[in-house]
């Protein structure tokens, strides 16, 4: 029998914004998006493709920033 995994998804996303919330006090609208912008970028390098995904032929002409 697998075992249940209990996840409190309201929880969870609820402090990870109260930790934004605090990181970003006071901060412009300028370093808002840059941080937001960084956090992305670092979740799309530390993300794993799925088993066997295949790029793109035209992945060049993507936009990457």
């Amino acid at each position: 029998m697998e075992e249940k995994t209990e996840i409190k998804a309201v929880e969870l996303v609820r402090s990870i914004r109260d930790r934004q919330a605090e990181l970003l006090a006071g901060k412009s609208n300028e370093e808002i998006i840059e941080f937001f912008r960084q956090a992305g970028e670092a979740a799309r390098r530390d993300a794993k493709p799925p088993t066997g995904a295949v790029k793109p032929a035209n992945m060049h002409l993507h936009q990457t920033a």
